[in-house]
């Protein structure tokens, strides 16, 4: 989806992305707040490096990415906040591009997200304390067999997002095979 045009380098929003009210709503609550347009395009360019599953912060988890996108994008950053309306921006944007495939990719990477935390806190030492509480230790055998499958889980999540992007991209394809340039959309 593309919420912006760029004039003279500098990004405006989309036609498309002004008929959808959310993304009308942070435009136009500059003229109502006295902000500048500025702040309007951060807001939306937030929303989109959050939620558009092609953004090059996709693949940070989701706290981290909050962070990130904020240091990338926000320029004011003492006074700004994900706000309800930024929120509902967001749930707009995710929504619009959601597919089959897409919320499926979506269950299975927060399960990726599941093992990460599983990996990252295996324990194999039987006198390990945290918070004064002794840490379960974990089966070696268990742990072994999910490091095993993991190459295959990969390379099937790995498929599974090439789909998803072959889905995204449909319709920026030109005559010939080749993709649409930014000026051809």
């Amino acid at each position: 989806m593309n919420l912006f045009v760029i004039k003279n380098n500098n990004p405006f929003p989309s036609p498309e992305a002004l008929l959808i009210p959310e993304f009308k709503a942070l435009w136009d609550r500059d003229k109502t707040t006295g902000r500048l347009k500025t702040y309007a395009v951060e807001d939306m360019g937030y929303v989109h490096y959050m939620m558009d599953y092609q953004s090059p912060y996709r693949a940070y988890p989701p706290e981290e990415r909050k962070k990130e996108v904020r240091k990338a994008v926000i320029q004011s950053r003492s006074r700004w906040k994900e706000d309800d309306l930024i929120i509902a921006a967001m749930e707009r944007y995710d929504k619009l591009q959601e597919t089959p495939n897409m919320r499926f990719l979506k269950a299975v990477e927060q399960t990726l997200e599941g093992l990460t935390f599983y990996f990252d806190n295996l324990n194999f030492d039987p006198t390990k304390e945290v918070d004064g509480k002794k840490v379960p230790v974990s089966d070696a055998k268990k742990a072994m067999d999910a490091v095993a499958q993991a190459g295959k889980l990969l390379s099937s999540v790995q498929e599974l997002r090439e789909k998803v992007r072959s889905e995204q991209n449909m319709g920026s394809t030109i005559r010939g095979g080749g993709q649409a340039g930014d000026y051809e959309r």
